[in-house]
């Protein structure tokens, strides 16, 4: 006898979904794992980032306490709001990691669960062969319980058939839907820091373009006409008042330009 014409056809369209839903997975594997790869590094560069804008925000700090007044007020402001800015970007690198990078990680465990069971088909597939060939090879007195045999492997080869038409449709289903979800995640998250970025920075513009640089001019004009005065007594009493009179100024103009971050935190004291 010849092999049967629907045990033929049967592996023949599951020999071609096999190696479908194994194209599939290939590709899956191929571009997850460089989407994966690409958005773990940008996230750890990210975090660099911040880490470098954490250095800049110190070396303001030192700049400003060696100048004068009216500079010294503006780089104070502007190392603030800097700092607060990294504080959202450290929530952004957090948000990057748990709902970007550790969803596309899992599709390595999926992908190998998907791959199991195509290995359980091989194996179903090559027990149908077997079954196949010890139909055609058995004699008469033997061939009726071959037969039977050959219907069951051949019933199961249908059921598999239609779990890898399932398996191929939900596979892809997920992950459209999960590399949707991830992107919306990462849209998310780069809209809400450049949001928060975007307000503060707004104000640290405004601060640093009213910064005067003639007012610590005149300071040091001031310091040097002091340095003229006859008598070391005038000199020490109007240095004094000059000193205190700088002062008060500067903390008036301090309280008034106030850098981002300082309004904030006022803001959420009086709130909490």
């Amino acid at each position: 006898s010849n092999a049967r014409p629907d045990t033929m056809a049967s592996n023949s369209k599951r020999d071609i979904q096999k190696q479908a839903i194994e194209q599939i997975l290939k590709n899956a594997e191929k571009n997850l794992g460089e989407l994966c790869t690409t958005l773990a590094s940008y996230t750890r560069k990210t975090a660099k980032l911040r880490d470098k804008v954490d250095l800049l925000v110190a070396t303001l700090i030192d700049f400003s306490h060696t100048e004068d007044p009216e500079f010294q007020i503006g780089l104070k402001n502007l190392a603030e709001d800097l700092a607060l800015v990294q504080d959202y970007r450290h929530a952004q690198v957090e948000r990057l990691e748990t709902k970007v990078v550790t969803p596309l990680k899992a599709y390595g465990d999926i992908i190998k669960n998907k791959r199991k069971f195509t290995a359980d088909l091989n194996r179903e597939q090559k027990e149908l062969q077997k079954l196949e060939k010890t139909r055609l090879s058995n004699p008469a007195d033997r061939q009726k319980i071959a037969e039977v045999n050959a219907q069951k492997a051949s019933a199961n080869a249908q059921r598999s058939i239609k779990q890898i038409e399932e398996t191929i449709t939900d596979f892809q289903r997920q992950k459209l839907e999960d590399v949707k979800k991830v992107f919306r995640e990462f849209i998310t998250v780069e809209m809400l820091f450049h949001t928060k970025a975007l307000e503060v920075f707004s104000q640290t513009y405004g601060n640093m373009e009213v910064m005067d640089a003639e007012k610590d001019m005149e300071f040091h004009s001031n310091l040097r006409h002091q340095g003229g005065m006859d008598g070391e007594l005038e000199q020490e009493e109007a240095t004094k008042d000059e000193e205190e009179e700088s002062e008060t100024e500067m903390e008036q103009d301090e309280h008034i330009r106030q850098s981002f971050a300082v309004q904030y935190a006022q803001t959420t004291r009086k709130h909490n």
